[in-house]
């Protein structure tokens, strides 16, 4: 099998299909089911609205940093790289951990019609479950 560089794992994350988007929450939660539920393993604060959700949730997570708390922080969208979507802590997504995601999950994300996923994951949702 060929390594999975960073380069290539982001190259597969932004080529999945952004088209045709799929309307609810039954594709995202199949595959987060198929990798074990990460997303149940710590708290979670979602914010929602119509405008200053990035910046409300940017210091949400710095003012919990700075409280000593772990925290994740999942926005869009990136202006220069796609590791500027996901941080951890005050630090953006390593590249190892991109593309460790991709080496341990591409063939779930190419999965069409199989029993566990419907169809695959377009690549919004791939790229929020990089940061899971």
């Amino acid at each position: 099998m060929k390594p999975v560089t960073y380069h290539s794992a982001e190259r597969f994350i932004l080529s999945r299909e952004f088209f045709g988007m799929k309307l609810g929450l039954e594709n995202i939660r199949d595959f987060l089911a198929s990798i074990g539920n990460p997303q149940t393993s710590y708290l979670t604060v979602h914010i929602s609205g119509t405008n200053g959700k990035g910046s409300t949730a940017a210091m949400l997570a710095s003012i919990l940093t700075a409280a000593g708390y772990r925290t994740g922080l999942f926005t869009s969208p990136h202006l220069v790289s796609f590791r500027e979507r996901v941080r951890i802590g005050n630090r953006y997504i390593g590249k190892q951990a991109v593309s460790g995601f991709v080496r341990r999950h591409r063939a779930t994300l190419v999965k069409k019609n199989s029993r566990s996923l419907k169809s695959s994951p377009r690549w919004p949702s791939s790229i929020s479950s990089v940061s899971r």
